[in-house]
């Protein structure tokens, strides 16, 4: 192993605890200890926006008390190995899988249904799909656990219609672990590096899984955008609503709103709350959540953010952003200027595109507060939070 090369260890390192830490690349800290894994968060996201000229002081990281065994959404892949098919992780910059059953990031819980389900397929000699010879069946399998009530799905991706057994292992695997409560297969009719493709059909239970937080449930389908840190998840989004002091008087816009998770905890301290998703999937769950847990002052629009965003004929006093890793994009900020929303609360997982959104935005907006978030512990990516102000006087 690496560490018999190392002459003099830093203070800030310590024992790998991962027998695949080396090839797997799915974490990057696991050499490190916490605290100054999250030390260099915060160091990063502070050094960002003073590079780009955008001097504000970052708060003190919010780290997690469970840097371990965190994922409740949870992807191994298959791959064939001496006539039996294995589950595991890709090797870093590499399309090589090694098998592994017991990832430290991963839940516990579901490290121990991936073991049955290894098992089972080979029990019934399911193939992995080998994607050079075109044969084989199993490509990955997913796994999804309610952090509040323990419930489980489990998601089978398939190259093609044809899951021979499928009910039968569903019955076994339930009754060995009874919080499996769904199982679904998700068809895939192409190579792709995607996971979930959109067609899939459910083996066994609702086809979903609900999770809560607080008093509201929410549910949970096999392609439900939802953070898969969902202790980290509670604390990322009472700081963004605490930060922005949402009044009762408040007309508030959530833009890329997913299945409204954040819109409908923030729908219970606004007036009124206006959330825009393009994904129909998202936008059916975010009506499904917002029917079950009886919430009237919100309404889920299915469309593009842009487009819809300046038909809202409310002034908008705070609007809520959390775009993917790529951030937003131009025209978009653009039609956020022209909206002028009071306060601007952005929510992302990548600083590095957040922090070129924020220079772009800062032509009419004041930076008011920057939280980093440890959302994925034991990697190198980082969640941060910005309140942005409107100036008070326009620029000239």
């Amino acid at each position: 192993m690496i560490e018999k090369y190392i002459l003099k260890p830093s203070a800030h390192r310590k024992k790998v605890i991962c027998p695949i830490f080396y090839t797997c690349g799915g974490c990057d800290f696991l050499h490190t200890t916490y605290d100054y894994q999250v030390h260099l968060k915060e160091k990063y996201v502070e050094n960002l926006y003073k590079d780009e000229g955008l001097f504000h002081k970052v708060h003190p990281i919010i780290s997690s008390d469970v840097p371990l065994h965190y994922r409740h959404k949870t992807v191994l892949s298959a791959t064939p190995k001496k006539g039996k098919l294995r589950l595991g992780l890709y090797q870093e910059k590499s399309k090589m899988i090694t098998p592994f059953l017991g990832c430290f990031i991963h839940d516990k819980k579901a490290n121990e249904v991936f073991r049955t389900i290894e098992q089972l397929l080979n029990q019934f000699k399911i193939a992995a799909y080998d994607i050079d010879k075109k044969q084989g069946i199993i490509k990955h399998v997913m796994i999804r656990k309610s952090h509040q009530r323990g419930d489980m799905m489990v998601v089978f991706a398939t190259q093609g219609n044809l899951f021979p057994n499928a009910k039968k292992i569903s019955q076994i695997l339930v009754k060995k672990h009874p919080e499996v409560k769904t199982t679904v297969q998700n068809v895939h009719n192409k190579d792709t590096h995607l996971v979930l493709l959109e067609q899939e059909k459910t083996i066994y239970g609702p086809g979903y899984i609900l999770d809560q937080i607080g008093d509201l449930s929410f549910k949970l389908s096999p392609r439900s955008f939802y953070q898969v840190n969902p202790v980290q998840m509670q604390k990322l989004y009472q700081k963004a609503i605490d930060i922005v002091d949402i009044k009762k008087t408040d007309i508030v816009l959530d833009t890329y709103s997913g299945i409204g998770t954040l819109s409908l905890l923030i729908a219970k301290k606004a007036k009124q709350v206006y959330a825009i998703e393009v994904n129909k999937d998202a936008h059916q769950d975010a009506l499904d959540n917002k029917k079950h847990n009886q919430i009237a002052n919100i309404d889920f629009i299915c469309g593009d953010v842009g487009e819809h965003m300046l038909k809202i004929k409310s002034n908008i006093d705070v609007l809520f952003m959390d775009p993917t890793r790529d951030g937003a994009s131009k025209s978009f900020l653009e039609d956020v200027m022209n909206l002028r929303p009071k306060k601007i609360v952005y929510i992302s997982c990548e600083p590095k595109t957040q922090v070129r959104d924020v220079k772009m935005l800062s032509k009419l907006y004041d930076i008011k507060s920057i939280q980093p978030v440890d959302m994925f512990s034991q990697t190198v990516h980082v969640e941060s939070v910005v309140l942005l102000s409107l100036k008070t006087s326009e620029p000239t």
